[in-house]
């Protein structure tokens, strides 16, 4: 499979907005165009989570079954593994807020950002 070009441009902006809205927040502007620029920043991440998650999905029906099985096996390893080294590391930190639902959102973004982050970049030949 081949690159998706229009995705990694998209990537490349939201890098270079990342490093200008924390110059902004870092160096503190008032200037209006400074705060709209920022709230922008937010709309382009919003809709870009939206279309790498519509992309991730549309890439996986295209990708073979076996692929997917092994991809789904190391999401369950890497979301129980990660699971526990979050909870590890709170129980050590601070053993009296350990709040379960943070432990598994963590966990789950971390598990599919690791195994799913190639299937947006990948489109057919």
């Amino acid at each position: 499979m081949k690159k998706n070009i229009v995705t990694i441009i998209m990537y490349g902006l939201g890098i270079v907005g990342l490093i200008m809205t924390l110059f902004i927040v870092y160096m503190n502007f008032d200037h209006p165009f400074a705060i709209k620029f920022v709230f922008g920043y937010v709309i382009f991440l919003g809709l870009f989570l939206i279309y790498v998650l519509a992309l991730t999905l549309i890439n996986l029906k295209n990708i073979k079954w076996i692929d997917i099985r092994k991809r789904l096996y190391k999401f369950i390893i890497t979301l129980g593994i990660s699971s526990c080294i979050v909870f590890i590391f709170l129980y050590l930190k601070q053993p009296s807020e350990i709040n379960f639902d943070s432990i598994l959102s963590t966990s789950i973004s971390f598990s599919f950002v690791f195994i799913f982050s190639d299937l947006p970049l990948l489109r057919k030949k």
